[in-house]
């Protein structure tokens, strides 16, 4: 290929540039050269006589070489086939990172391209240097990060700063320095590749990080004490307390992995005492637990609330372990945006001052707010609203928190006891929600009707749970019966939750509908008028025998652990139900018992103990 008018010097120039394609393409990034290696090499051919950038030499040429030599060398274990590995290598393919290659080939147009960034955009790209290789990093919390440094510039009080924010990433995702990362398990997920990493470990500038072993071991080096943002791989009680605590220009301390023994409170103390400019404190403690064993106890020390500026706290524990939060927490600065306490059991929380918190972090269904309706910055929680029978936890909480955007969960709701007593939550003027559960206790049929009425959910709503609902009939926002409520509902899932007479026809656009654990003994019969239904998911509904007339847009039916019967009707040729979804391209019909008697004892022992776990968490 290269036999043509190129010379001798410019073949060899080419050959090293192949090489160096081929190495960069390693499954092992400890064998990809860096990127003082590769300009070192590049370097090297000017000597041959005339730099590689002539304008002789196309692209496509150069991807044809890297093919060629590719497919000549030996495979790796992880290598099918020279084939296979010819696209990877392509200059002009298909591969992901295409159009960051295409950037990269040329460091000056690299360096422009930084440059050519918004100042404030560039500032916070510089800050994901932090963040080991291979991190998945997501839009929320680099959002999060970002605003509580003061990144984030908006030119009008109106202005939403997270909005904002998110248009930084996105232009950061479009120019291609933050690449889509994403599995079937894990989606949203965004990565910086090694290369652009090796750029800014030789431009430090005020970040750093500490690549540090498991546990803590496996680094020695120093530290700039003008260092402003640090990330340490590893817990290491050790190293932070000889090595951290003297940067007194910390403005982000984040401890990327965290296995800790209980006893740790004395470094955060220290930490608070020490570094009082810190903006961001994210500490994660990963405490051992064994059957049997009452949770560790990790006490945040009051001290907390000498690190006058922090805005973003995130002390997140895992399930073996009951944090207790000090009542001096409501004296943090009122500059704090993001509290954020991972898995762990909390005691009860009071941040009534804290006018300026917008987002709440906990996945203990046990946390419980007091006073929350002063917080009217609050943009997410990320746990369960509980609703008790006791000053400060009333529905009336929510009435002013109209920021909130995302998912919000309300469980206690058998404690509210009429549909005026609803309507003060005013959900429906929290039209950023797009995800609402909806928890109910043992009530009054009547009761919990007249409450979910009151509840109805803002216009833009998307997903809808209900929880435990036994009322006696289904609100009219739902079935139609009036205006309001939303109109473009795309999900609706029914868990524990009395009989649906009539389909939901006030949700034209509805996609999914899942029952679960439901006594219902049919479905609606007017379910054919859900012409948007993609679709429909039944389990562990055991009184269910038959299928109405299904809509022609299904493209997806399951069915899980319900009475056998019903379920080995869907599979025999030309009976009624299996005549319902003949049309339906995806079918899953799982948990017939093999012996019928011992899987439905089973079964019914375990949709019990279902149904009650539900209820007791509330």
């Amino acid at each position: 290929m290269l036999e043509q008018s190129q010379s001798e010097v410019q073949k060899k120039q080419i050959r090293v540039c192949a090489q160096i394609g081929i190495e960069c393409t390693n499954f092992d990034p400890a064998k990809r050269p860096d990127t003082l290696h590769i300009i070192s090499r590049l370097d090297e051919t000017e000597s041959m006589g005339g730099y590689i950038k002539t304008g002789m030499i196309t692209s496509q040429q150069v991807g044809d070489v890297l093919n060629k030599l590719h497919q000549d060398a030996p495979n790796t274990p992880r290598e099918s086939s020279s084939e296979e590995n010819a696209t990877v290598v392509t200059v002009a393919g298909t591969n992901k990172y295409d159009s960051f290659w295409r950037n990269m080939a040329n460091l000056d147009m690299f360096n422009e391209t930084i440059h050519s960034l918004d100042p404030d955009i560039k500032r916070c790209f510089e800050y994901c240097s932090i963040f080991p290789r291979g991190s998945k990093l997501r839009m929320v919390e680099l959002v999060h990060l970002w605003i509580a440094q003061g990144f984030i510039k908006i030119s009008c009080a109106t202005e939403d700063m997270e909005e904002v924010a998110e248009g930084y990433f996105q232009e950061l995702v479009s120019r291609s320095f933050l690449q889509p990362e994403e599995s079937s398990y894990d989606t949203g997920c965004f990565t910086i590749h090694d290369a652009l990493l090796d750029l800014f470990d030789k431009v430090s500038g005020d970040c750093f990080r500490i690549e540090n072993d498991f546990r803590g071991g496996g680094w020695e080096g120093d530290i700039r004490r003008d260092i402003q943002h640090l990330l340490i791989r590893c817990y290491d009680g050790k190293l932070i307390t000889e090595k951290i605590l003297g940067l007194e220009n910390l403005l982000t301390l984040i401890v990327y992995n965290g296995y800790a023994a209980t006893g740790e409170e004395r470094v955060i103390e220290s930490i608070c005492k020490r570094l009082p400019k810190l903006r961001v404190l994210a500490i994660p403690f990963i405490l051992e637990r064994y059957p049997g064993m009452e949770p560790n106890e990790l006490s945040v020390p009051g001290s907390i609330t000498q690190l006058k500026h922090l805005r973003y706290l995130a002390l997140r524990t895992n399930g073996a372990c009951m944090l207790t939060i000090p009542r001096a927490l409501n004296k943090l600065p009122r500059v704090i945006q993001v509290l954020d306490f991972g898995d762990g059991k909390l005691d009860e929380v009071n941040c009534v001052d804290l006018i300026n918190l917008r987002h709440i972090n906990s996945g203990s269904s046990e946390f419980q707010f007091r006073n929350i309706s002063r917080l009217t910055s609050l943009q997410t929680i990320a746990c369960a609203f509980g609703i008790r029978d006791a000053p400060g936890y009333e529905v009336k909480q929510l009435r002013d928190l109209n920021k909130l955007r995302g998912s919000l969960e309300i469980n206690g709701l058998e404690i509210v006891k009429s549909k005026e007593e609803a309507l003060e939550s005013k959900l429906a003027a929290k039209e950023r929600l797009s995800e609402l559960k909806l928890q109910f206790g043992h009530s009054s049929p009547e009761v919990q009707a007249e409450v979910l009425e009151g509840l109805c959910p803002p216009v833009g709503l998307q997903t809808l749970e209900l929880h435990s609902y036994d009322g006696s009939r289904y609100p009219d926002w739902m079935v139609g019966k009036q205006d309001g409520g939303p109109k473009d509902l795309q999900t609706l899932s029914f868990w524990c939750c009395s009989q649906l007479e009539h389909a939901p026809e006030a949700f034209p656009h509805l996609r999914v509908l899942n029952l679960a654990y439901c006594n219902w003994d049919a479905l609606p019969g007017n379910m054919v008028h859900l012409t948007s239904l993609k679709k429909l998911k039944i389990e562990w509904c055991s009184e269910i025998r038959s299928l109405p007339t299904l809509p022609q847009s299904l493209e997806e039916f399951c069915v899980e652990w319900c009475n056998d019967g019903f379920m080995k009707s869907c599979q025999i040729f030309r009976h009624p139900n299996w005549q319902k979804i003949e049309h339906i391209p995806r079918k899953t019909i799982e948990g017939l018992a093999p012996i019928q008697d011992v899987g439905i004892k089973i079964r019914s022992g375990i949709n019990l103990l279902t149904s009650f776990w539900h209820r007791k968490k509330v």
